[in-house]
């Protein structure tokens, strides 16, 4: 049934999409057709060999994955021809007249497809017998290069469809380095110290870094989601020096965010020797780069949309993507041009969880191998637990994504290889908020508290939900982050201590995160004012000036490397010994990424890990959900358990997420309405006085923010505050 659905659904797009159809093969129906969409321009070449769905072929993306054996491109032409030719439909199919080798799309695994024409030799029909069933479908265990051998030898003339020419082609080469895979695991576990493993790179591996490269090297295109700071870079130089000595690779092509492609050329030079690109500059100057030889070309992800022609023009033997949950949405413009790039080799890295949602699994395990994970459609409904109102509740069947990925990817997390890295130790410093910093904040909760009891949200709404969780966590940073006035921030008196203890027991370094530049900008005042060295990171930066930072931070007067989240993914930070996180980032894979810029591969002395948290506020309750944010991760990567349940990490729903993190309670449903009016309540004088209060007061400050004319400071509004108490009653604080 879902199948059938999914053939109709290819149907209506092609009605819809009014396809320009031309038939390029010959005058007659069974032919070549071009298709062309006029909303896309794309174009595609259509083989009709018959009218039951799987007789036909197509080189669009959609037909090649998923195992329906048609597409609306298909589609489209098998009704014209409906219209056009209704005798030929009768016919149903074309009539073989030569044998042909054929690929065939409709199983999870592609495989080969032998169609004889009625007549044929003896020599034929045994080469058949041997290599193929008797529908015509290659046998499991084909022997690719006898069956070529075998299609050589017989008299008649076979035709190889250029699909399946490829397909021969890439099984030859799998099952090549698949043995030379146990070859090169053998040599490592012999323990021979003069083996050619042992120089791959200027620096010594770990076996379990050159346990990832043979596997990367070998398996052709793989995924490596090792935990953050085991070396993934690393590792991936020494696979594709393996792939240079073994398959003679020359042409590598490197994705990776922005802000680290330097630090790839940086370590490139040093550990391979290497020629090296970074491909930069206006649309002239990149393509005369993309021309010039070089063993390693180096793009961020952005260059890949506006380039993408030039890259396959350039034809990379490898392609690696660095940080690979850039393409993990899979309708986003730069995921479906990295997915267009054509490579024999591939290489996915990504330490990042992927953490409730196994469609940026599927996204991009698509780029490796789109057909690992079969269609999206039965992924999905086979993986995703829904409930009756259709919104998703959990996971299931996960033993069998890990059985599918198992041949792909590899992942050793931290706990297994811990006696190769050094010592770390987490320390949370907390912080209480003060009476300038908790007015404010408690404004923010009652208005949060308001919106979150409307039955109906507005886009407005919505907005001023986001803004009061905002305003609230840059409170608990300082007040100067929310009024741009006063400067009351407990966290950066306590910043101030650590540094002045840090600076006075040693030749320590610092790497200190904010997600706020503003932050940033206040502690860096406090470093001015100890007189500690320091330079300064933050997104807006250029390449070059990203460069000098990092110089910057390699000088010996230079203690503390101030850092927005720009310099939580790929940066190597090694000559730091402690990280510092001045509020916690909501994503658990962020706060790891922070912290693996020290502790990695490399570093030599313990690391410190301190993060600071102001008690009873968000912040708080942030910290005390991220362990279970991470669950999912573990369940489908680490785990035995064979299904997730959402409820023990919080409620799908957005409008729950954010009372579980501020912790409100959900409202009651509301009570039926009845035709007769409730009595009115008498209002006693202290029995609801501090909730009108509240409500008036939120109500004028809100006039008073909006009106230009009352520019009041925090003081003010304090004094305006404990005025609207005196009239109602209230206690004058």
């Amino acid at each position: 049934m879902l199948r059938e659905e999914q053939i109709d659904i290819r149907r209506q797009r092609a009605r819809t999409a009014k396809l320009v159809i031309e038939n390029i093969g010959s005058k007659q129906v069974f032919s070549d057709y071009k298709v062309t969409n006029p909303q896309t321009n794309g174009q595609y070449t259509v083989t009709i060999r018959g009218f039951d769905t799987g007789d036909n072929t197509c080189t669009c993306p959609d037909f090649k994955s998923n195992t329906l054996g048609t597409c609306k491109h298909i589609e489209g032409v098998l009704e014209q021809l409906s219209q056009d030719s209704p005798q030929t439909v009768k016919k149903r199919k074309a009539a073989i007249t030569r044998p042909e080798i054929t690929l065939d799309y409709t199983a999870h695994q592609l495989r080969l497809r032998l169609q004889l024409p009625p007549r044929h030799s003896d020599k034929l029909a045994q080469l058949a017998a041997r290599f193929f069933d008797k529908a015509g479908f290659a046998q499991p265990s084909l022997n690719y290069v006898a069956l070529v051998d075998a299609v050589e030898s017989v008299p008649e003339q076979v035709t190889v469809m250029s699909d399946a020419l490829d397909f021969i082609g890439r099984e030859n080469e799998r099952m090549l380095l698949a043995t030379r895979e146990k070859a090169l695991l053998a040599e490592l576990e012999s323990g021979d110290e003069q083996s050619p493993l042992r120089s791959l790179l200027k620096i010594p591996l770990y076996d379990y870094q050159l346990r990832g490269a043979i596997f990367m090297a070998c398996r052709g295109r793989s995924i490596l989601g090792d935990d953050m700071g085991l070396g993934k870079t690393i590792q991936t130089m020494a696979a594709i020096e393996i792939l240079a000595r073994e398959r003679g690779v020359s042409r590598v092509l490197v994705i990776a965010p922005a802000s680290v492609k330097y630090q790839w050329e940086t370590e490139i030079r040093k550990f391979t020797g290497r020629a090296v690109q970074v491909v930069e500059g206006l649309k002239d100057v990149r393509e005369e780069q993309y021309s010039e030889e070089c063993f390693y070309k180096l793009v961020n992800y952005e260059q890949v949309v506006r380039d993408l022609d030039l890259l396959n023009k350039w034809e990379p033997h490898v392609v690696v993507l660095d940080e690979a949950q850039r393409i993990k949405n899979w309708e986003a413009k730069t995921s479906r041009a990295v997915k267009k790039l054509v490579s024999p080799y591939a290489m996915v890295l990504t330490g990042t969880p992927l953490e409730n949602k196994l469609e940026e699994l599927y996204s991009i395990v698509q780029f490796v191998d789109d057909r690992r994970l079969g269609p999206a459609f039965e992924f999905l409904h086979e993986h995703r637990v829904l409930d009756e109102k259709g919104n998703l509740v959990g996971y299931q069947n996960l033993d069998r994504i890990r059985e599918r990925l198992a041949p792909i990817l590899l992942r050793r997390t931290r706990g297994e290889v811990l006696t190769q890295l050094p010592a770390r130790t987490d320390s949370t410093l907390f912080v209480e908020l003060k009476p300038e910093q908790k007015a404010p904040y408690d404004e923010q909760v009652v208005a949060l508290a308001r919106l979150l009891q409307k039955g109906l949200l507005t886009d407005v709404d919505r907005k001023r939900i986001l803004a009061c969780i905002s305003n609230m966590r840059l409170i608990c940073d300082s007040t100067f982050l929310f009024d741009k006035e006063t400067n009351v921030s407990p966290k950066l008196e306590e910043f101030r201590a650590v540094v002045e203890e840090l600076m006075s027991s040693g030749e320590h370094k610092a790497v200190i995160f904010s997600q706020w530049e503003t932050m940033l900008n206040k502690a860096a005042e406090v470093l001015n004012d100890l007189g500690v060295g320091f330079t300064l990171l933050h997104g807006g930066m250029s390449g070059k000036e990203r460069r000098a930072v990092m110089a910057r931070f390699k000088e010996k007067d230079c203690r503390m490397f101030l850092s927005t989240d720009a310099g939580g993914v790929g940066l190597n930070l090694q000559e730091a010994d402690t990280v510092m996180s001045l509020e916690l980032p909501w994503n658990p894979a962020v706060l790891e990424q922070r912290i693996a810029r020290v502790h990695r591969m490399g570093q030599q002395r313990p690391v410190r890990v301190i993060n600071f948290v102001t008690r009873n506020s968000i912040e708080e309750r942030v910290m005390a959900s991220l362990e279970a944010k991470r669950s999912l991760f573990g369940s489908v990567f680490d785990g035995d358990s064979d299904a997730v349940d959402f409820a023990a990490i919080g409620s799908t729903t957005f409008l729950d997420g954010v009372r579980e993190v501020v912790g409100l309670e959900k409202p009651a449903p509301a009570e039926p309405k009845t035709a007769a009016k409730p009595p009115v309540a008498k209002i006693t004088e202290r029995e609801t006085t501090p909730d009108l209060v509240e409500a008036g007061l939120c109500f004028l400050e809100a006039l008073v923010a909006e009106s230009p004319r009352w520019n009041l400071t925090s003081e003010q509004k304090a004094r305006f505050r404990s005025a609207l108490g005196l009239l109602t009653g209230g206690d004058d604080e």
